[in-house]
């Protein structure tokens, strides 16, 4: 009879969820910057990054005669603290109307490493019509370098052919007063700008040659203070949450040593590895996202050295994830509950099953909320996003592996803040809201670096979201809140494949939208012959 129960209530919510959904499809047209938090609406690069490499050398041979020994990268970028100023001042519409197509918010940058000099290049590239809009040269460290002639005639000359050679008219700039610093030359616009900030042409030059040129906006001093102290909150959230969560894994190791002799070691173990081999799959995948945030040098051996000091922690993060469903699982069985079944158990593929089906059907709920909280918090509270080009699917080795992630998300995630945050903070409170609000909250404070502004959003959205899935663990089970967790990622990772407009990666996005049902299905069918009908039992009450 729980079964019968259950399940209507689940069924009416994904019935809400998608009419939430799609509401928000129809409704979001008709109003003004709707858009503002959709990530995925930026104007999609219509040539390939090969393309521009091509493009990018053959700028760079020609101004600085490069050796014939040389290598290429071409990253995906996006002039983030411009984009953050407009849609805060509400300017990025007139922007795009008025200076998308000179001065585009995301571009290409190709970084072009000459191997018989040691000298590297980083040539911006416009991901629509291949012109080149910025460069600059790099020596290695310790090398002669020998600063311009100080004759004022002949480097106006330079910089004056400079302005010119890169389309611009040097009749409409006005070098600003002491700006020769480190070599460093600003040309502020007569005529150009949006909203208080101007364009500016910033300049480099060297041993008679200009070796660096960049269109840019002088953003006003006063968003730069509001975002820093913006992203100085979401750090202090987020070191907060990882604190808090290192106590909890903490915990979880004296719990399990505490109680060994009654642990299944065993169990867990699978979900453990899952997470670390899809995980560190991944950071190996965002080699090129890991060299978007660099200096002036060459960027691979810094984001080597990064590569593998995440890997470094994400092995931890393995160890937290493996304790915590050791430490949950035994805190439960304490209460009498089983939180979820194993292969061992006669009911494991009857379970699995079902839980893919509740997942399934919580996920689209979510999913219909989510859209509803963004739609809200956009329109109602002025909320908006940009683009993160370290976490873009156009910086990834092979895109179609990164909805992956959804399922390392799904366990250590479930693992850590439902399955044991909740049997902790029930221990400790002995209230069963605030058992399942306090994880939840640790949970979203973990969420705020994402570039989203005010940062408190993801705090709130997040909260509400595990809220959620916290009483659909108490519910049905933590099979059920992994599965919805995997599918809502995995749709949400699927859609940013799909955005991408490439015609294999739509048809991986679509695939990867029914991946968690089909992992469902499998792991019943391969236990069919241990599968009796049985039901896992819901929280006692």
């Amino acid at each position: 009879m729980q079964r019968k129960r259950s399940e209507p209530p689940l069924l009416l919510l994904a019935v809400l969820g998608l009419i939430m959904y799609m509401g928000v499809l129809f409704i979001a047209p008709f109003m003004e910057g709707a858009d503002r938090l959709d990530e995925n609406n930026i104007d999609k690069p219509s040539v390939t990054k090969q393309q521009a490499a091509d493009a990018a050398l053959k700028f760079a041979q020609n101004r600085f005669q490069l050796s014939s020994d040389v290598e290429t990268s071409t990253l995906y970028q996006s002039y983030t603290t411009r984009s953050g100023y407009l849609q805060k001042e509400h300017l990025y519409d007139d922007y795009v109307k008025k200076y998308g197509t000179r001065f585009p918010l995301d571009y290409y940058e190709v970084e072009i490493n000459d191997r018989a000099t040691g000298v590297n290049y980083f040539i911006a590239v416009h991901y629509n019509t291949l012109a080149v809009i910025g460069f600059e040269r790099n020596k290695p460290a310790g090398a002669k370098t020998n600063r311009v002639s100080s004759a004022e005639t002949n480097l106006n000359q330079l910089l004056g052919q400079t302005i010119t050679d890169m389309g611009y008219k040097p009749a409409d700039f006005t070098m600003e007063p002491d700006s020769a610093a480190n070599g460093t030359y600003t040309f502020h616009s007569r005529t150009d700008s949006i909203g208080e900030a101007k364009l500016v042409l910033v300049m480099k030059a060297e041993n008679g040659q200009t070796t660096a040129f960049r269109p840019a906006f002088s953003i006003p001093g006063s968003y730069g203070e509001w975002k820093n102290a913006q992203d100085a909150k979401s750090a202090l959230m987020t070191r907060i949450s990882m604190l808090i969560s290192f106590l909890m894994t903490i915990v979880a190791i004296w719990i399990v040593i505490r109680c060994r002799k009654e642990i299944g070691f065993a169990k867990g173990l699978l979900l453990t590895l899952v997470f670390l081999a899809v995980y560190l799959i991944n950071n190996f995948n965002m080699m090129p996202a890991f060299r978007t945030t660099h200096g002036s040098g060459p960027t691979e051996a810094g984001a080597l050295f990064y590569l593998w000091f995440v890997n470094v922690f994400v092995v931890l993060m393995g160890v937290s994830t493996y304790f915590t469903l050791l430490a949950g699982r035994h805190m439960w069985h304490d209460h009498g509950w089983i939180a979820w079944s194993t292969w061992k158990d006669h009911v494991f593929g009857d379970h699995v099953r079902t839980a893919m089906i509740r997942g399934y059907l919580l996920c689209l709920f979510l999913l219909g909320l989510q859209q509803v909280m963004l739609f809200t918090a956009g329109e109602a509270f002025d909320v908006w996003a940009i683009s993160d080009p370290a976490d873009s699917v156009y910086n990834m080795v092979y895109p179609a592996l990164f909805p992956l992630m959804a399922w390392a998300a799904a366990i250590s995630e479930e693992a850590v803040y439902r399955l044991f945050g909740i049997a902790l903070f029930l221990k400790l409170t002995r209230n069963r809201f605030l058992a399942v609000l306090l994880p939840s909250l640790i949970w979203a404070a973990s969420h705020t670096q994402y570039p989203i502004y005010p940062v408190y959003t993801r705090l709130v959205e997040v909260t509400v979201i595990g809220l959620i899935f916290g009483w659909a663990f108490l519910r049905f089970g933590f099979l059920t809140v992994v599965f919805a967790h995997a599918a809502m990622d995995s749709i949400l990772m699927g859609l940013s494949l799909l955005y991408m407009g490439e015609p294999l990666q739509a048809l991986l996005g679509i695939v990867y939208l029914v991946v968690p049902a089909l992992a469902g299905w499998l792991l019943s069918w391969l236990h069919r012959t241990y599968a009796d009908g049985g039901r896992i039992r819901p929280f006692p009450r």
